[in-house]
């Protein structure tokens, strides 16, 4: 039987994964728009660094395994308050956008819903 500690983590690399390909989205479509002059260039910039900012947070996010290691017998409860305190903590010392925090905290929260319904995937 897979650990909650396992399934939480899946699901959370998963979601990482589909954040970081919309903010890849959403930088490519930058360039689109400053090229059609629907944006300026000031623009563009400022909404680029903002968003690389956003994805190097996710990497490094990511590359530490989320801040938490697996417990016996640990609570989703606590993994979830362990994983967002860490989230919270990492990104004020690396001095990653604040909002990235609403972003992945989003995410976070649907895995949690989502374990919590009755009868998810085992």
């Amino acid at each position: 039987m897979i650990s909650t500690y396992d399934k939480f983590v899946r699901l959370l690399q998963l979601e990482i994964e589909s954040l970081h390909d919309e903010l890849e989205i959403i930088l490519r479509s930058l360039d689109e728009r400053l090229a059609n002059h629907e944006i300026t260039e000031y623009v563009r910039n400022e909404n680029h660094a903002v968003l690389r900012n956003e994805l190097l947070g996710l990497e490094d996010f990511v590359r530490t395994e989320f801040g938490v290691a697996e417990r016996e017998g640990a609570s989703l409860e606590e993994i979830e308050s362990e994983v967002k305190s860490y989230l919270r903590r990492r990104l004020t010392e690396r001095d990653y956008v604040p909002a990235l925090y609403e972003l992945v905290s989003r995410r976070i929260d649907k895995i949690v819903a989502y374990l919590r319904s009755p009868a998810p995937v085992a």
